[in-house]
């Protein structure tokens, strides 16, 4: 499924991530604060 590019001004859409130690992480958790979201890329 591909994803819409975000538009600015509108909600970011919900990311849903693997936690390194167990668990998920999600961005919906932390709507109404802010958050930086750093992706790079890992060199294998």
């Amino acid at each position: 499924m591909k994803q819409q590019p975000a538009e600015v001004g509108r909600p970011a859409p919900d990311i849903d991530l693997p936690r390194a130690g167990g668990g998920r992480w999600r961005l919906a958790d932390h709507r109404g604060r802010p958050v930086m979201l750093v992706f790079h890329r890992h060199l294998a």
